[in-house]
């Protein structure tokens, strides 16, 4: 399938790949000269036979804890994170759900994100997605996409153009094919820019050679923050 836009899905940072190098040590003995063979050494005593301690019984092993339970998603502690980030965002009812897989944890409609710059950047599209990914996206959008924007095309971001976000519906609007991350809450689709000299840079029709790279640059980005990216040619 050919997205025309981009889209942000599963939220969560990809693990960093570790590597460690193991070193291996050998060690060699010098040989020595012969020597004339040590005496035999005295015969000892026999020692009059012990009676062995009687075994004692195997110590009962503790039962295994019982595995931590999963905490259940904090809605007003979720809500309090997204405004200490700048984020104007409310509750809302569950979506409907019309496929049995669909669902949503403590679902938010956002609005605005106020950037360190002391700008906003609006999201007319007034997005539903779960809180906890809702704080995963505009992380991504305050820390990289807001600062790269200002760096690489010469003018500040003040609006994303992403779509309502949810929807109850299957992958690819495909009858019968999996559940997609849409209707979970932990899908949002990006289909422009806009910037503060009134440009609006459309995913899929960059208009030039340096909207291309700023276009591959912040979906590679965002590697770091999701799990799933996707973008046209996809």
């Amino acid at each position: 399938m050919f997205f025309s836009k981009m889209r942000f899905c599963r939220f969560g940072a990809r693990a960093g790949c570790l590597s460690a190098a193991a070193a291996l040590l050998a060690c060699f003995g010098v040989a020595t000269a012969a020597q004339k063979p040590p005496p035999e050494p005295p015969v000892r005593p026999t020692m009059p036979a012990t009676k062995p301690a009687p075994a004692q019984p195997p110590a009962s092993a503790p039962a295994p804890a019982p595995p931590p339970a999963q905490p259940q998603e904090d809605a007003t502690a979720c809500l309090a994170k997204l405004s200490e980030n700048g984020v104007v965002a409310v509750s809302v009812p569950a979506p409907p759900a019309p496929l049995p897989d669909c669902s949503s944890v403590n679902p938010v409609r956002m609005s605005v994100i106020h950037l360190a710059s002391g700008t906003s950047l609006d999201l007319p599209g007034k997005p539903i997605v779960n809180c906890a990914f809702a704080v995963v996206f505009t992380d991504y959008a305050r820390n990289l996409l807001a600062p790269l924007s200002a760096s690489m095309l010469g003018s500040p971001l003040v609006a994303l153009d992403t779509g309502p976000a949810y929807e109850c519906r299957p992958r690819n609007h495909v009858a019968g094919a999996k559940t997609s991350a849409h209707g979970k809450g932990i899908a949002i689709d990006l289909a422009a820019i806009i910037l503060a000299d009134h440009r609006r840079i459309a995913i899929a029709h960059p208009s030039d050679a340096n909207e291309t790279l700023f276009l591959q640059t912040m979906r590679h980005a965002a590697c770091g923050w999701f799990t799933t990216v996707l973008g046209p040619g996809s």
